[in-house]
């Protein structure tokens, strides 16, 4: 009689944890490969990925960049600096990184291009002008990833007007001073370290140039040189990247946005026609003013 009652005991509990089993879901992502489905920023003329299509790439140089997980109980659960390619339809990587399930506590951030850094901080010279596309850190929740990236510099633009007497004439050469000359980039918040004092001298190509942002400064220099060899100065302030709502003003060049510099040259001297902040990425609006 004992015996039958374990039995029946035994039968009772079997069918209850089989029950209880049954209302837990499978989570079947788990242990699958990481993939990336896009990595894209706001702007269309970049080298990276916007809505699934290459866009930018020019003689066939595939989009690259470093991706960071971190984070994973095991080895198979992480990546430091895993290369990945775009081939014109998707992103791919020779490294399998896993997807640890819906109670990981994984982190993705990642910049491009690629790198070969170990680490999250990148060594930027501003004489490079390389164009660093950041995403910042943030948890994995699938094994099907978006990446939103920004452009970690600021990117100045000259627009120049002529006057009359220069309408024959050609820029030669535009400098800008005032700027940092290197800095360390954190990858995995978009921060900056190791920037010395803004004392470096920068030239511009095709007016345009891209600078290490500025937390705070005054002001900075443009010096343009026309073909006859006239030379003009000008001293612009930096502009407000505080938000509207601060209760201090914060004057300085915000990463990931442009200025348009509109200068009008002649009758030997320089007048500000116009400088505004607009999106490159994320932006705080602002005008500059100059001296």
């Amino acid at each position: 009689m004992k015996t039958s009652r374990f039995l029946t005991f035994a039968v009772v509990a079997t069918m209850f944890a089989a029950c209880s089993n049954e209302n837990i879901p499978v989570d079947e992502t788990k242990d699958t490969p990481i993939t990336i489905a896009s990595a894209g920023v706001a702007e269309l003329t970049t080298r990276v990925i916007t809505d699934d299509k290459l866009v930018g790439i020019t003689d066939g140089e595939p989009a690259t960049m470093s991706v960071f997980i971190t984070g994973g109980s095991e080895t198979k659960y992480n990546a430091t600096n895993a290369k990945w390619e775009h081939d014109g339809t998707s992103w791919d990587s020779e490294t399998d990184v896993f997807f640890e399930g819906r109670n990981s506590a994984q982190k993705i951030y990642a910049c491009s291009p690629y790198t070969t850094v170990t680490d999250n901080n990148i060594t930027v010279t501003a004489t490079e002008q390389t164009d660093w596309l950041v995403a910042t850190e943030k948890q994995v929740t699938s094994n099907r990833i978006g990446l939103t990236m920004t452009h970690a510099l600021t990117k100045l633009v000259l627009v120049p007007t002529l006057g009359t007497e220069l309408t024959s004439q050609t820029i030669t050469s535009v400098e800008v001073g005032g700027m940092y000359a290197s800095g360390t980039l954190n990858v995995s918040d978009n921060s900056w370290n190791d920037l010395l004092e803004a004392n470096t001298t920068l030239a511009m190509a095709n007016n345009e140039l891209l600078v290490i942002p500025m937390a705070s400064c005054t002001s900075f220099s443009i010096v343009i040189t026309m073909e006859d060899a006239r030379v003009f100065k000008a001293t612009i302030d930096c502009p407000v990247i505080s938000p509207e709502d601060a209760e201090e003003k914060v004057y300085g060049l915000a990463p990931g946005t442009q200025y348009n510099i509109k200068l009008q040259i002649g009758q030997d001297k320089v007048t500000l026609g116009g400088i505004t902040a607009s999106p490159w990425g994320y932006a705080t609006g602002g005008v500059l003013e100059t001296k």
